[in-house]
């Protein structure tokens, strides 16, 4: 018992950053670099989120926008935008984030399990929840979700990606 309770308060470090004004946070051991946008080469027939592929000291990398992963519509790059390399399942990916804010270190113990979200069978994008009024006694902490990266990867349900194309389309339109 003593060693699950160990286990329990030892120290998560999470690198947090923002999409579209939210916090989201991912285990620190999974970032491999945070970078500035660069040239991005566009692949055909990718799903809209895959934006395309970089070139980072000899390693072809494929870029994510995070941003369009969860259905929201993309934006420019700002001074603030980075891309965060990640390692995800024996290879690496590049996430566009909109800020890169911190790295949080916080006991285990105060990552609550995720609520349900979204359509069942489809990719489960967070593994839990961290901050809020609970985080470290800080009042008005910020909230943030812990990113399932692995998920961003995940096969698409059913007509997903065509849906997702017809939303950036439109959007691109309006």
């Amino acid at each position: 018992m003593p060693e699950q309770a160990a286990e329990a308060d030892a120290l998560a470090q999470l690198c947090t950053f923002r999409i579209a004004g939210e916090d989201y946070a991912i285990d620190i051991m999974r970032v491999r670099e945070i970078i500035h946008p660069g040239p991005i080469t566009p692949v055909p027939r990718a799903p809209a989120f895959v934006e395309g592929v970089i070139r980072l000291r000899g390693d072809v990398i494929p870029v994510i926008d995070v941003r369009k992963r969860f259905g929201l519509p993309g934006t420019p790059a700002t001074r603030k935008s980075r891309f965060l390399v990640v390692n995800v399942a024996g290879r690496r990916i590049a996430l566009v984030v909109d800020e890169v804010r911190e790295v949080l270190r916080l006991p285990r113990s105060e990552i609550r399990p995720a609520p349900a979200l979204g359509a069942p069978g489809g990719p489960r994008f967070f593994l839990g929840v961290c901050g809020g009024d609970r985080s470290g006694g800080r009042a008005g902490a910020a909230l943030r979700l812990l990113l399932n990266v692995k998920a961003l990867l995940d096969p698409a349900v059913p007509g997903e990606a065509e849906e997702a194309r017809a939303q950036a389309e439109a959007s691109r339109r309006a």
